[in-house]
């Protein structure tokens, strides 16, 4: 059974960053209204967001790019494994295991 929620998820750096930190996020369930409320802001091991194209529609502007990004992550495996990627230190420790670095939005 599905639950009916609404999300909202406050990436205030979305474009800068190929993989930014979630400082805040709002849930609702339109079955009970419940309202939950989390805070990352002062977390030092936040969630980070993967595959931001999914979040943009097809004209927006970095498009191509976020795209270009999770197709090349993909085709190298780094994006297996999601529960072991979801946070900042989960992500920098796939990075050394796979020996890359991610700049800008360009894997090194």
């Amino acid at each position: 059974m599905k639950k009916l929620q609404i999300y909202y998820l406050f990436y205030p750096d979305f474009d800068k960053y190929p993989h930014p930190a979630l400082k805040t996020s709002i849930q609702l369930n339109l079955e009970t209204l419940k309202v939950t409320y989390r805070d990352y802001s002062t977390s030092k091991n936040p969630p980070i967001l993967h595959r931001k194209e999914t979040f943009v529609v097809p004209d927006y502007t970095l498009y191509e790019q976020f795209t270009k990004l999770t197709c090349i992550q993909e085709a190298l495996g780094l994006l297996d494994n999601t529960k072991g990627i979801g946070t900042t230190y989960g992500w920098q420790q796939k990075q050394q295991d796979y020996s890359v670095e991610i700049q800008g939005y360009f894997l090194i």
